[in-house]
């Protein structure tokens, strides 16, 4: 039974998970599937388009760029290939030829929010970070779902060009739209603590572990590792042993857990 277009977005949206999971058979199979139809459709735009995806899912990028610059000029979806040309070109780490595939977008009219969160990527790459943070800024007031990482990264562009003040007022926006995001509040922890606001910081991840009880051992590791950056090793060992005192309340079964396992030895190699 072929699959509905909702079943094929689904499918193509999760090639770049399932396929490292699951070897590249799986994507092989979608690209032979592609290819035969294009046999038939020679130039289509949305098949060069979906067989593009997938030879980047296969990390096949010579492929998928060849796919991305068959598609015609005249085409309606010829900007959206050049956009997704400029982000495998950055990838590849060919910065002059992404600037001047995203100069020839933008030259078209394109004004996609994912082009100037590209714009914000590539300039960072670049250490242009004044120019980076505005195109940050851009994309941010433009998405309509921007995600807690890209909060992030657009703060980290931000303090990269000196604006720290910037770099706090998206990381509070963030929380509002992600309130329970640990990565966003580690970010604010982190401008509280360089402003010197040492309570602030205690507090936040007091608040936290509140909220959070069954993470109180990562919230604990979460602040010993930011004191230990900040300078402050007495601080950053009482919380790296209270992460651990933590991990000793929890019931054995959970303990064996790989993920806490794992952060009990992390935690033990610190101390020591």
């Amino acid at each position: 039974m072929p699959l509905n277009k909702l079943s094929r977005a689904i499918l193509f949206h999760s090639l770049a998970v399932v396929a490292p999971l699951a070897g590249h058979g799986f994507v092989d199979a979608e690209i032979a599937e592609v290819t035969r139809r294009l046999e038939a459709k020679p130039g289509d735009v949305d098949l060069l388009l979906r067989r593009a995806t997938l030879h980047r899912a296969h990390e096949d990028h010579a492929a998928a760029k060849a796919d991305l610059l068959a598609v015609k000029e005249d085409s309606k979806r010829h900007a959206e290939a050049q956009l997704r040309l400029a982000g495998l070109e950055r990838e590849q780490g060919d910065l002059t030829a992404a600037d001047t595939v995203l100069a020839r977008y933008f030259s078209m009219g394109g004004e996609a929010p994912a082009a100037y969160r590209e714009k914000a990527r590539l300039d960072a790459a670049q250490k242009r970070g004044e120019a980076a943070a505005e195109a940050w800024i851009k994309y941010l007031s433009l998405a309509r779902q921007p995600t807690a990482d890209e909060f992030i990264e657009a703060a980290e562009a931000m303090n990269a060009g000196g604006d720290t003040t910037a770099a706090r007022s998206t990381v509070l926006k963030g929380l509002e739209r992600y309130p329970s995001s640990i990565p966003l509040h580690r970010e604010a922890a982190s401008g509280e603590l360089h402003m010197g606001r040492e309570t602030a910081v205690e507090e936040r991840f007091g608040g936290l572990r509140e909220r959070y009880p069954t993470l109180r051992p990562r919230l604990f590791h979460e602040e010993g590792m930011l004191w230990l950056a900040g300078g402050q090793p007495k601080r950053a060992r009482d919380c790296f042993e209270r992460a651990l005192a933590s991990l000793d309340q929890l019931p054995a079964t959970k303990q064996n857990q790989p993920g806490l396992r794992s952060l009990r030895a992390e935690i033990l190699k610190l101390l020591n």
